[in-house]
Protein backbone atom coordinates (compact mmCIF):
# COMPACT_ATOMS: atom_id res chain seq x y z
CA UNK A 1 0.00 0.00 0.00
CA UNK A 2 3.05 2.25 1.16
CA UNK A 3 4.90 1.83 -2.42
CA UNK A 4 1.39 2.54 -4.65
CA UNK A 5 0.81 5.47 -2.88
CA UNK A 6 4.23 6.73 -3.00
CA UNK A 7 4.37 6.34 -6.80
CA UNK A 8 1.11 7.48 -6.94
CA UNK A 9 2.11 11.03 -5.02
CA UNK A 10 5.35 11.18 -7.23
CA UNK A 11 3.06 11.48 -10.30
CA UNK A 12 1.03 13.62 -9.19
CA UNK A 13 3.94 15.71 -8.56
CA UNK A 14 4.85 16.45 -12.19
CA UNK A 15 0.75 16.81 -12.75
CA UNK A 16 0.89 19.50 -10.11
CA UNK A 17 4.01 21.02 -12.05
CA UNK A 18 2.84 21.06 -15.09
CA UNK A 19 -0.13 22.56 -14.76
CA UNK A 20 1.25 25.26 -12.40
CA UNK A 21 3.49 26.08 -15.57
CA UNK A 22 0.40 25.97 -17.51
CA UNK A 23 -1.57 28.10 -15.30
CA UNK A 24 2.14 30.73 -15.13
CA UNK A 25 2.15 30.63 -18.79
CA UNK A 26 -2.26 31.56 -18.86
CA UNK A 27 -0.89 34.28 -16.46
CA UNK A 28 1.84 35.69 -18.62
CA UNK A 29 -0.17 35.78 -21.53
CA UNK A 30 -3.44 37.42 -20.20
CA UNK A 31 -1.00 40.18 -18.53
CA UNK A 32 -0.12 41.03 -22.29
CA UNK A 33 -3.10 40.85 -23.79
CA UNK A 34 -5.16 42.33 -21.02
CA UNK A 35 -7.88 39.49 -20.83
CA UNK A 36 -9.01 36.73 -18.47
CA UNK A 37 -11.19 33.45 -20.11
CA UNK A 38 -12.82 30.52 -18.88
CA UNK A 39 -9.39 28.70 -19.76
CA UNK A 40 -7.64 30.88 -17.28
CA UNK A 41 -9.98 30.07 -14.56
CA UNK A 42 -10.08 26.46 -14.89
CA UNK A 43 -6.32 26.62 -15.37
CA UNK A 44 -6.03 27.87 -11.98
CA UNK A 45 -8.98 25.34 -10.87
CA UNK A 46 -7.13 22.32 -11.56
CA UNK A 47 -3.87 23.35 -9.89
CA UNK A 48 -5.34 24.44 -7.19
CA UNK A 49 -7.49 20.41 -6.82
CA UNK A 50 -4.30 19.25 -8.13
CA UNK A 51 -2.27 20.45 -4.80
CA UNK A 52 -5.46 19.25 -2.94
CA UNK A 53 -4.99 15.83 -3.74
CA UNK A 54 -1.07 15.74 -3.05
CA UNK A 55 -1.86 17.24 0.14
CA UNK A 56 -4.09 14.20 0.67
CA UNK A 57 -1.78 11.95 -0.63
CA UNK A 58 1.03 13.39 1.91
CA UNK A 59 -1.13 13.03 4.95
CA UNK A 60 -1.82 9.47 3.41
CA UNK A 61 2.38 9.21 3.27
CA UNK A 62 2.99 10.84 6.40
CA UNK A 63 1.26 8.18 8.42
CA UNK A 64 2.27 5.05 6.60
CA UNK A 65 6.36 6.05 5.50
CA UNK A 66 8.64 3.90 7.41
CA UNK A 67 10.98 6.75 7.47
CA UNK A 68 8.58 9.30 9.21
CA UNK A 69 6.88 6.55 11.54
CA UNK A 70 11.00 5.57 12.54
CA UNK A 71 11.90 9.11 12.72
CA UNK A 72 9.08 9.93 15.21
CA UNK A 73 10.48 6.96 17.90
CA UNK A 74 13.97 9.17 17.86
CA UNK A 75 13.19 12.69 17.12
CA UNK A 76 16.41 13.98 18.04
CA UNK A 77 18.56 11.52 15.86
CA UNK A 78 16.07 12.31 12.88
CA UNK A 79 16.75 16.18 12.72
CA UNK A 80 20.35 15.45 13.02
CA UNK A 81 20.38 14.08 9.53
CA UNK A 82 19.41 16.28 6.86
CA UNK A 83 17.63 13.74 4.36
CA UNK A 84 14.82 12.38 7.27
CA UNK A 85 14.77 16.30 9.17
CA UNK A 86 13.52 17.20 5.71
CA UNK A 87 10.91 15.11 5.43
CA UNK A 88 10.03 15.60 9.21
CA UNK A 89 10.40 19.08 9.46
CA UNK A 90 10.64 20.82 6.08
CA UNK A 91 8.64 19.33 3.06
CA UNK A 92 5.26 18.86 4.31
CA UNK A 93 5.38 22.19 5.98
CA UNK A 94 6.84 23.74 2.59
CA UNK A 95 3.63 21.99 0.76
CA UNK A 96 1.17 22.99 3.13
CA UNK A 97 2.04 26.74 2.96
CA UNK A 98 2.02 26.13 -1.04
CA UNK A 99 -1.21 25.12 -0.90
CA UNK A 100 -2.76 27.69 1.43
CA UNK A 101 -0.95 30.09 -1.12
CA UNK A 102 -3.01 28.52 -4.59
CA UNK A 103 -5.91 28.87 -2.47
CA UNK A 104 -5.92 32.85 -1.76
CA UNK A 105 -4.48 33.14 -4.79
CA UNK A 106 -7.83 31.13 -6.40
CA UNK A 107 -9.85 33.47 -3.80
CA UNK A 108 -8.34 37.07 -4.51
CA UNK A 109 -8.80 36.05 -8.54
CA UNK A 110 -12.17 35.39 -8.17
CA UNK A 111 -12.98 38.39 -6.54
CA UNK A 112 -10.92 40.30 -9.12
CA UNK A 113 -13.38 42.85 -11.00
CA UNK A 114 -11.12 43.27 -14.05
CA UNK A 115 -8.92 41.23 -16.11
CA UNK A 116 -5.77 42.58 -15.85
CA UNK A 117 -5.77 42.95 -12.21
CA UNK A 118 -7.35 38.86 -12.29
CA UNK A 119 -4.00 37.75 -13.67
CA UNK A 120 -1.78 39.68 -11.60
CA UNK A 121 -3.25 37.71 -8.54
CA UNK A 122 -2.90 34.70 -10.20
CA UNK A 123 0.66 35.77 -11.28
CA UNK A 124 1.70 36.57 -7.92
CA UNK A 125 -0.27 33.65 -6.03
CA UNK A 126 0.11 30.97 -7.98
CA UNK A 127 3.73 32.03 -8.66
CA UNK A 128 4.76 31.82 -4.86
CA UNK A 129 2.77 29.28 -4.71
CA UNK A 130 5.20 27.22 -7.12
CA UNK A 131 8.11 28.80 -5.86
CA UNK A 132 7.70 27.12 -2.67
CA UNK A 133 6.66 23.84 -4.09
CA UNK A 134 9.62 23.65 -6.04
CA UNK A 135 11.46 24.26 -2.90
CA UNK A 136 10.06 21.41 -0.93
CA UNK A 137 10.71 18.65 -3.70
CA UNK A 138 13.13 16.27 -2.80
CA UNK A 139 14.69 16.69 -5.68
CA UNK A 140 17.67 14.16 -4.87
CA UNK A 141 14.64 11.08 -4.87
CA UNK A 142 14.14 8.94 -7.94
CA UNK A 143 12.37 11.66 -10.49
CA UNK A 144 9.85 9.41 -11.29
CA UNK A 145 8.86 6.43 -9.10
CA UNK A 146 6.71 3.53 -10.28
CA UNK A 147 7.22 0.79 -7.94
Amino acid sequence: MYDLLLSVHNITRWLVLLAAIYLIYRSLSGLRSRTYASADRQAGQVYTGLMDLQLLLGILLLFLSPLVQSAWGNLGAAMQNSQTRFFIAEHWVLMLAAVVLAHVGSTRVKKAAEALLKQRQALIWYGLSLALMLLAIPWWRPLLRLG
